[in-house]
């Protein structure tokens, strides 16, 4: 879960699933569980992206996701 996680992160702008992944995935979880996780994830950083967005949140020193034209 924490590496499907990692490969739908605001970081991976692709957000591709590798084939990898998928199989370690199905070992534990049906089709239809890993399709409502993924959902999940995305609806979490559709959420942590509108946040960002409208400045409702303070960014961590750590957090990579910054305004553009910052570094």
């Amino acid at each position: 879960m924490l590496a499907l996680a990692d490969q739908i992160v605001l970081t991976n702008p692709d957000g591709h699933l590798d084939d990898a992944l998928r199989a370690r995935l199905g070992e534990h979880f049906s089709p239809e569980e890993i399709v409502e996780l993924g959902m999940i994830g995305a609806v979490l950083v559709g959420m942590v992206k509108l946040l960002f967005a409208f400045d409702l949140v303070t960014r961590e020193t750590s957090c990579p996701i910054v305004k553009p034209g910052q570094s």
